[in-house]
Formats: C-alpha cells, sequence, structure tokens
C-alpha cells in the first residue's frame, strides 16, 4: 500500500513537470545589409532563431519559400540550426543575396518557414531594391532647311540622350508648334549612355519668330518622368542666298585683311628709310663736328671718307630699291 503512494506521488510530479514543459522557438530578422539595396548589388540577410521556452525544441530547421527569381542566393534554401538547449538561448544565420543585373526595383517578399517538432511557424522578411535613375536631356537640335521660308515642309530634328544610370522607358517627344503637321514622336527606350533621334515634320504657313515649348516625357526605375524646354524657329518671307551673303563676308574680310597689310608693310619701309635718312643726317652732323675738333685728320682721310659714302649712298639706293617693290 506504501509502495503505490509513493509511485503515485512520483507519477504526479512528473506529470505536472511534463505539462508545465514548453518547447518554443522563434525566427526574426535582425539586420539587412546595406539598408538600400540596388540592383546587380550584393547584399545579407541576417536571421536570429530564440528558445522562446524552458526546453530543447529539439532539432531546429529555418527554410526560404520559393524566393524571388531576381535573387541569387549563396547559402542552401534549407538551413539546420544547432540546439537550442536552454531557454532564451539564440543562432544567428545570415543569408548572402545578390540582385541580378536586370532586376526590377521595388519592394520585394521572401516567405520562410521555421519547423521545431511538430510545430511549424510561417514569417516573411521585406526589403526595398531601389533602381537606377535615368537623365535624358536634348544633345543636339536643328532644322532642315535651316531658314524655312513661309509655306514650305520643315523636319524638326532632335537628338536625344541618356546621360543617367538607369534605362528610360516609353521615352515620347512633344513639341507644341503653331503649324499643321507632326508634333509627336515616339522613341520607346534608351539604355545608359544611349541616344536615338528624333524627327517631327510639319509645314510653315506663318512668317515670323516663333517660339514653342518641347516636352521630353518618359519612365524610369524611380516613375514617371518629364523634361521640358523651349525651341526657337524662325519663318522668312522670301529666300535669302545664304551662299552669297557668305561669299560676301569673306571677301570682305580678305579686302579688309589685304588693306591692313599694305598699310603695315607701307609702314613698315617708310620706317627704315626715315632711320636711313637720320642715319645721313647724323652722318653729317658727326662730319661737322670733327671737322672742327681734328680738320688735318680730316684731309689726310678725305679719300677714304669718299670711298665710304659712296658705299652709303650704294646701299641706301639698294634697300630703297628692294622696299620700294
Amino acid at each position: 500500500m506504501k509502495f503505490r503512494l509513493i509511485f503515485a506521488i512520483m507519477l504526479f510530479v512528473f506529470l505536472i513537470g511534463f505539462v508545465n514543459a514548453s518547447f518554443c522557438a522563434t525566427a526574426e530578422v535582425s539586420d539587412i545589409s546595406p539598408s538600400s539595396i540596388k540592383v546587380g548589388e550584393e547584399f545579407t540577410i541576417g536571421i536570429q532563431i530564440e528558445n522562446c521556452g524552458n526546453e530543447n525544441p529539439g532539432p531546429i530547421y529555418f527554410e526560404l519559400l520559393n524566393p524571388p527569381v531576381d535573387l541569387a542566393i549563396k547559402e542552401p534554401l534549407i538551413i539546420d540550426i544547432p540546439e537550442l538547449n536552454y531557454g532564451n538561448s539564440e543562432r544567428f544565420i545570415i543569408y548572402h543575396m545578390k540582385t541580378n543585373e536586370d532586376a526590377s526595383s521595388g519592394t520585394y517578399v521572401i516567405k520562410t518557414r521555421l519547423i521545431y517538432g511538430k510545430s511549424i511557424k510561417d514569417y516573411n522578411i521585406t526589403f526595398e531594391i531601389i533602381g537606377n535613375e535615368a537623365e535624358l536631356s536634348i544633345a543636339s537640335i536643328k532644322t532642315d532647311p535651316v531658314l524655312p521660308v513661309k509655306g514650305e515642309t520643315v523636319e524638326l530634328i532632335m537628338r536625344i540622350e541618356n546621360t543617367g544610370d538607369g534605362t528610360a522607358k516609353s521615352v515620347s517627344v512633344y513639341a507644341n508648334h503653331p503649324f499643321e503637321g507632326l508634333k509627336q514622336s515616339f522613341i520607346g527606350a534608351l539604355d545608359s549612355n544611349e541616344d536615338g533621334p528624333v524627327v517631327l515634320t510639319f509645314i510653315v504657313d506663318e512668317v515670323g519668330e516663333f517660339e514653342f515649348p518641347v516636352t521630353i516625357s518618359y519612365k524610369d526605375d524611380f516613375g514617371d518622368n518629364e523634361i521640358k524646354t523651349n525651341v526657337s524657329l524662325t519663318v522668312l518671307k522670301k529666300k535669302v542666298n545664304i551662299g552669297g551673303i557668305i561669299l560676301t563676308i569673306l571677301i570682305l574680310a580678305a579686302f579688309g585683311g589685304g588693306i591692313y597689310y599694305f598699310i603695315k608693310t607701307k609702314k613698315s619701309k617708310d620706317n627704315i628709310i626715315h632711320q636711313l635718312l637720320q642715319g645721313e643726317n647724323f652722318d653729317r652732323e658727326g662730319l661737322k663736328e670733327t671737322h672742327k675738333k681734328s680738320p688735318k685728320k680730316i684731309q689726310e682721310t678725305k679719300a677714304e671718307k669718299d670711298k665710304k659714302e659712296k658705299r652709303r649712298e650704294e646701299f641706301k639706293r639698294e634697300i630703297l630699291e628692294k622696299y620700294k617693290k
């Protein structure tokens, strides 16, 4: 009888302990680095697994369910977690991922599952992928003909370039000109550092100076975008001989250059002649002074003086003849 009582007490204590025993595990995202994930960039996701009970929950598995195809994941989709023997004990796992080069920007959700014993818990990992920004501008603009006449058909030719890092999609150009003809043209997509032409054809039926708005519309990873600018156009009443105007300008420029060269050359010749004449006057004045100081020496070198004077006259004559040609 006593043995039965002891066995009953032990069974009761065991049942109480079994009932109070708690098997629990949780999973939580601890870190996503970097916080801003770009297309084609590597990043990591840290997961914290915790024993939220007071008993070992047994074998634990963490699984990624159907991850997006835009991601490359280095680790296996199912990871075996080392045992959590004590309450509040933790384990950390890290997934190394990379977005594909053609990944789309936006919000991504990865479904996950934590399995231990007979328990299953589902979670979601949410993060943002930031795309690249496109940047469009008008690289060049011209009209054909350059100076149209009233009644002519004009081609407005613009080249649109993308200097940004992202792809510009659904690119279109709208020119709100006051003439009859084409006002809008579509390019499609422009990749980074790519450009494309736009040709708008219309008939100018008015004379004067015109300025009209041009709008470039496109989409990139950040949404819809618009760029606005103005284009000027001059319409003449009658044709202008542009070739004749250019030829006249060239002739006037050449004529002006010739006059300048003639004046400059003449001034140079006059300076040389003036210097020669000054030299002659200087020689005469010097000769007078020498006569005053030393008449005997002058008489002794008169033949030599005449010889030098003759050479000087010949030299002057040669110089004058040369520069008068």
